[in-house]
């Protein structure tokens, strides 16, 4: 573990890593995947509905929060070392943004989104905590009113015939396009879906993450805010029949009701006001507990798989791809499937941490940086 590392932040991405997982290796049997459209047991199936569009929000949400860390953490850079720290996380961006490129060629990634959100953060690095959870409060409305309007009237914005993949690069002439598309309706929203989830990721990285009365507050707070966002959909699945209502209707035929519904598949998750409450209160709550945990020494062990594997989630990211590619990209998995791919992914980076820093793929984004932007040198 690198020195001044919170390893509870990294064991709260591994959990996002492990959902996105879920998402990707759809369980439909219990020890042997069941036809394709087979929703498979109950429980699998509620599983497989409950962590969609969840997983990559709390992805996106600790990328604020690892801005925050690069920044300064409580106590922002200043001076030379901001410029600095600038110029490393634009760097970072675009390298994100190339590694995005490559994974596209076997699957659709979000990571090019990642990049960009971290570059829209940049001019909100100065703010304190207070104001950048009311920014993000601000936005949630906002974001989801923009995604209901583009779907209920500009639905042919979702059809673009951009490039993809590395073919992005040979043709520059589609580049304004190309971003164009990847800000407004790219990844089903996830740019616009992603701002208040980030914003909140950067206004907790300013919080004192050292301090156990921050931590318990965060644990409090976070707690009460995801309850109540699930208190308000229960509501008013209960006073409007928001279930009923949204039920067998397509994606375009959109109700005001949609903004208190849970992502689901009866749902689009960017539309959902009460869905991105819900997800910052959870990560509030996860980040105060595992920090808290990880304090003591026998958690600090029992939880080092999942420290190691959050420390390299970027190369078991694009790593899950390229297995998928492998083996065909089957639709369908079983839970014991599922569960050797996740102790796999454990056992791996415990290995590989043992005697590495970093992953492959954060060593490499860390080796651009420090080859573009060194360290300056001092007076």
């Amino acid at each position: 573990m690198p020195r001044g590392r919170l390893p509870g932040i990294d064991v709260v991405r591994a959990l996002a890593l492990i959902g996105v997982f879920i998402e990707h290796f759809r369980m439909n049997g219990w020890f042997r995947a069941g036809p394709v459209h087979d929703t498979g047991p109950a429980l699998l199936h509620w599983v497989n509905v409950e962590t969609s569009s969840r997983a990559m929000s709390l992805f996106v949400l600790l990328a604020g929060v690892s801005l925050a860390l690069m920044t300064g953490g409580s106590r922002p850079y200043q001076g030379k070392r901001t410029r600095t720290t600038v110029l490393r996380v634009v760097v970072r961006a675009v390298t994100l943004w190339l590694i995005s490129l490559c994974i596209d060629e076997f699957a659709p990634s979000v990571i090019a989104v990642y990049a960009v959100l971290l570059v829209f953060l940049l001019p909100f690095t100065r703010l304190r905590p207070r104001t950048l959870f009311i920014l993000s409060a601000i936005s949630i409305p906002l974001v989801t009113s923009y995604a209901m309007w583009v779907l209920s009237t500009h639905m042919d914005w979702m059809r673009t015939d951009t490039p993809d993949g590395l073919a992005v690069l040979a043709h520059p002439e589609s580049w304004g396009e190309y971003f164009v598309t990847l800000l407004s309706v790219g990844s089903g929203f996830q740019f616009s879906y992603g701002i208040p989830l980030v914003l909140a990721g950067l206004a907790i990285g300013r919080l004192d993450l050292h301090s156990r009365a921050v931590r318990i507050k965060m644990l409090v707070t976070g707690s009460c805010v995801a309850l109540g966002a699930v208190a308000l959909y229960l509501a008013a699945s209960k006073l409007f029949g928001v279930d009923e209502l949204l039920n067998g209707r397509s994606p375009g035929d959109l109700v005001w009701q949609e903004v208190l519904v849970m992502p689901g598949p009866n749902s689009v998750y960017a539309t959902s006001i009460v869905g991105i409450v819900f997800m910052i209160g959870v990560a509030l709550a996860l980040l105060g507990g595992f920090l808290m945990l990880t304090d003591r020494r026998i958690w600090q062990r029992l939880l080092w798989p999942l420290a190691a594997a959050g420390g390299m989630t970027m190369t078991w990211y694009a790593g899950h791809f390229l297995y998928q590619s492998a083996i065909g990209q089957p639709k369908a998995y079983s839970f014991g499937y599922f569960c050797a791919i996740v102790v796999v992914t454990l056992v791996a980076s415990v290995l590989w941490r043992r005697w590495v820093r970093r992953g492959p793929l954060e060593w490499l984004v860390h080796k651009v940086i420090m080859t573009v932007v060194p360290a300056p040198k001092l007076p």
